[in-house]
């Protein structure tokens, strides 16, 4: 009798573990591959800064994520005046850098939005962050 209950044990676990590699499977990136520079020299009082992000977009829609690359020169040039517009006190605190992550979301969504009419945009994630 305890081996039928192993068997159906193992089976559970091994569905349960399939399912959840799927659910990791359906998530897509997209890297943009050049990084964001922004010299913060205006908002500083005139002493050299800068900042350098770099930019993955995450979606389970395949739309989404090939549509990021036609849609690269409109993201790209919406998160420079993002980031451009930002200054060394905001981006210096992890509440700030949270804040800008989100806005940076809400732009590339809009972006997806008003371009092909789809809002799965699932996040956007900062896989680089130096300022200085």
């Amino acid at each position: 009798m305890k081996h039928p209950l192993i068997v159906l044990l193992m089976f559970c676990l091994f569905s349960l573990s399939i399912q959840a590699a799927e659910g990791d499977a359906t998530s897509q990136y997209y890297r943009i591959q050049e990084p964001f520079n922004i010299n913060f020299l205006r908002q500083s009082e005139q002493k050299a800064r800068f900042l350098q992000i770099k930019v993955a977009l995450k979606s389970s829609d395949p739309q989404i994520i090939q549509n990021a690359e036609t849609n690269l020169p409109m993201i790209q040039d919406s998160l420079r005046i993002l980031f451009a517009d930002q200054s060394m006190e905001t981006i210096s605190s992890l509440e700030g850098r949270n804040a800008l992550q989100l806005e940076a979301y809400s732009v590339i969504n809009e972006i997806f939005v008003r371009e092909i009419n789809n809002s799965n945009l699932e996040a956007v994630y900062f896989t680089g962050f130096i300022w200085q």
